[in-house]
């Protein structure tokens, strides 16, 4: 019998990936956890109904030990990419996801990824620091995404309120191994996660296990 994970290995490429060319190189667990990660957001766009995302990058990937500047770069551009197009490819023929990349090349390799697979009209993409970016966009959203530098949300929680239209959708990405570790960014997500929890015009659900945070707009 398969385990657990084998089984949803089979699950998950039960179905052609159209986006599998960006992972070529990324090593087999992140590819694996990135395929994953990627599915769930797909499908979470389709659920909600969502056509108007925001999609917050965060720190550059984990497991870089030994790469040089350039390809942890690079790994950076294809992980952020192919969560990009996945959730532009559940669109169907309208919906526009809006990036926030801090690295200009990162940045740039989203937008040639989102050109090669022909989806560079849903895919908008502002490089900057994400506190400034934020801060100036002006939504509403359907559905927002958020990746790491956890310490920087509190002076983000405002505006990414302002943000998330009534009746939308918050979600985390990895939040498990952060939530169960020490040190700064692990601070800065439990006090985010606790802003959420605590703040009346959201409804917050994070498992026992965090695999899972999703947040809705109630008010």
């Amino acid at each position: 019998m398969a385990s657990g994970e084998e089984f949803a290995r089979e699950l998950l490429q039960a179905q052609a990936d159209r986006f599998a060319s960006l992972l070529e190189g990324v090593p087999e667990p992140l590819a694996l956890a990135a395929a994953m990660t990627a599915r769930q957001l797909a499908t979470l766009v389709r659920a909600a109904r969502a056509s108007y995302v925001l999609l917050v990058e965060g720190e550059p990937p984990p497991d870089t030990d030994g790469l040089d500047a350039a390809a942890v770069e690079q790994l950076a551009a294809s992980l952020a990419s192919y969560r990009a197009l996945n959730i532009a490819g559940a669109f169907g023929h309208t919906g526009q996801v809006e990036v926030v990349e801090r690295s200009p090349k990162v940045a740039d390799g989203i937008r040639r990824a989102a050109e090669r697979h022909a989806l560079a009209e849903h895919v908008r993409v502002h490089s900057g620091k994400p506190p400034a970016v934020v801060h100036a966009l002006n939504g509403p959203y359907d559905l927002v995404v958020l990746g790491g530098r956890w310490r920087e949300y509190e002076s983000m929680e405002e505006d990414l309120t302002r943000l998330i239209r009534i009746g939308g959708s918050l979600t985390i990405v990895n939040a498990a191994p952060l939530a169960a570790s020490e040190g700064r960014e692990a601070d800065g997500l439990r006090a985010f996660l606790s802003f959420l929890a605590a703040d009346e015009r959201y409804l917050l659900s994070t498992g026992l296990d965090f695999e899972g945070v999703l947040a809705a707009r109630i008010r």
